[in-house]
């Protein structure tokens, strides 16, 4: 009797087992899938054709390149209404990229919309993190890509402390506090929102922690929502 009720229970553990182990395989090669299609498929460099924007460019081969980790002012082919400082931000990106070879590096997602995203060199410059330095883009943590997350944050906080670029402008629609939630699940980014933004009312009040500042949120890690866009600015 006890051998054939032990048995089946056996079984059943080395059943499950296995099947976790299979998950857990799974999952690992989905990780590691994109890293090594990178490595195969994909340019390590290219000519620059064409500047789109602040943080887009179009190489030789037909490529389009969005940078990882940053975002600058969107332009009125993205967006209804051109928002302030995007000709400053497309015409930087020219003088560091325009005509020259650039070397790629990717992270964990190496394509999106049929873009490739990439971390962009022309020789030493770190392309994406001096757009950042020089207040010409923000710092924009995305999916899985987050290897030079503390760089590009570092780079921010000098710009807006020294009030370059983009961070020299006035508010567009500055709010009289802003609002985030203290919850936040694994992986997920910290986001701050206007005090009328919808996102802001649906936070429950016993998760709510208040900024009276757009730098206090900044200060704590906080990214600004993309439905309020807090932090867009205007021309004085």
């Amino acid at each position: 009797m006890g051998d054939d009720v032990w048995i089946p229970a056996y079984a059943g553990m080395t059943e499950l087992k296995s099947r976790y182990i299979v998950k857990r395989l799974i999952l690992l090669v989905f990780l590691l899938l994109p890293g090594v299609l990178h490595s195969a498929d994909y340019p390590s460099q290219g000519v620059v054709k064409k500047v789109i924007d602040g943080d887009t460019i179009e190489l030789k081969s037909g490529d389009v390149v969005r940078y990882i980790g940053i975002d600058a002012p969107e332009t009125i082919y993205s967006r209804r209404m051109s928002e302030a400082f995007w000709k400053e931000a497309t015409e930087a990106n020219r003088e560091l990229v325009e005509g020259k070879t650039v070397r790629l590096e990717y992270d964990k997602q190496v394509k999106h919309d049929n873009r490739l995203l990439a971390y962009v060199y022309v020789g030493e410059i770190f392309v994406n993190g001096e757009l950042v330095r020089k207040g010409f883009a923000l710092y924009s943590p995305f999916g899985p890509n987050r290897s030079k997350d503390t760089l590009l944050f570092q780079y921010e906080n000098e710009a807006r402390k020294n009030r370059l670029g983009i961070w020299a402008l006035p508010l567009k629609n500055p709010s009289k506090g802003y609002i985030a939630s203290k919850i936040k699940k694994e992986g997920e980014i910290k986001k701050f929102h206007r005090i009328e933004c919808p996102h802001a009312g649906r936070i429950a009040n016993r998760n709510k922690v208040s900024f009276k500042s757009i730098d206090e949120a900044l200060d704590e890690g906080y990214r600004p929502c993309r439905t309020c866009n807090p932090l867009e600015r205007c021309y004085p």
